[in-house]
């Protein structure tokens, strides 16, 4: 298969042939990949995009895998993951603003411990999200009435059909952001490095508001079981979560084979017992019916199923 691509011998990444992905997923569900390659480097990760366009070859490109449900058949095209760029480190701008500079592979997980131990704050409310800063960004992720959008100040990424390496500043594109969106999606953008605000804050007040957002999931039974956390998004125009609308649905507890709607929390799929894609898009399938018919409410889904890609 590398050969088959042109994929230069300076590429210093993995490649693995037939990876199962469940794995790489939140939600521990989906098939495999006839390709999967990890960059080491935007260099890689050029060389990649030049040899896929080249060859007119479809990808799809994978990040934390906390929003995603594989296909039980997998993913028909090489995966491309961006694992690798998981670098962070902080600096001072001339103006004496604090930015947290991040691969947008990176763990969201570790970036909350490396604000702990260099006691840096403005991101607690995102202790316990799932997943890499890459993807946070990709769907302006959303915690306790913060988004990742009110910390960006630049983005950095590359063109997925020319290979060109740009910047987008946001201090100048405020309007391109809103509620579970943001300007790479349905784009030709491959998220690589984000740059986050944060301001100097002191140890034990970071740690403790950090706490007191991880035992708020806990409590909620974001840990319980694999799952991909929130389903639907809310829509302020209904009056009421997404979660309290099914709750009222009367379909808490609902199960299809090994996935069910979470009897703690009406908004959560949760993966019970080796639970299948096709399983979960079924309760998805029939929350959206049950809801419109009771309520005239359309929910619209915010985790992205790769049987709809290809």
């Amino acid at each position: 298969m590398p050969e088959k691509f042109n994929i230069p011998q300076t590429f210093q990444g993995s490649i693995v042939s037939n990876q199962e992905l469940s794995s790489f997923t939140s939600f521990k569900i989906g098939g495999c990949t006839p390709l999967f390659i990890q960059p080491a480097s935007i260099n890689d990760l050029i060389a990649i995009l030049n040899a896929f366009n080249d060859q007119k070859t479809d990808f799809f490109v994978l990040g934390g895998g906390s929003n995603l449900v594989i296909a039980d058949e997998g993913i028909p095209v090489p995966v491309i993951s961006t694992g690798s760029f998981d670098h962070i480190s902080s600096f001072v701008r001339d103006d004496g603003a604090i930015l947290l500079s991040c691969g947008s592979g990176l763990s969201v997980e570790r970036i909350i411990q490396y604000c702990i131990d260099t006691e840096l704050s403005g991101l607690e409310n995102f202790a316990g999200l799932p997943g890499s800063v890459g993807g946070a960004v990709y769907m302006n992720a959303r915690c306790y009435e913060k988004s990742v959008s009110d910390s960006v100040y630049a983005v950095r990424y590359v063109e997925n059909d020319n290979g060109r390496y740009r910047e987008y500043s946001y201090t100048y594109c405020a309007h391109d952001w809103d509620y579970k969106k943001s300007p790479f999606q349905h784009t030709k953008k491959i998220i690589t490095g984000v740059d986050l605000i944060v301001t100097k804050g002191e140890k034990e007040s970071i740690t403790e508001k950090c706490r007191v957002c991880i035992d708020d999931r806990k409590d909620k039974g974001h840990f319980r079981y694999p799952s991909a956390g929130s389903v639907f998004k809310n829509n302020r125009d209904f009056g009421k979560p997404s979660g309290k609308i099914i709750d009222e649905a009367g379909l808490k507890g609902l199960r299809k084979g090994g996935t069910q709607i979470a009897p703690w929390h009406g908004n959560f799929i949760v993966n019970v017992d080796q639970g299948k894609a096709s399983e979960v898009k079924e309760l998805v399938t029939v929350v959206q019916n049950t809801v419109f018919e009771k309520f005239g409410f359309f929910l619209e889904p915010e985790i992205i199923f790769t049987q709809d890609l290809f």
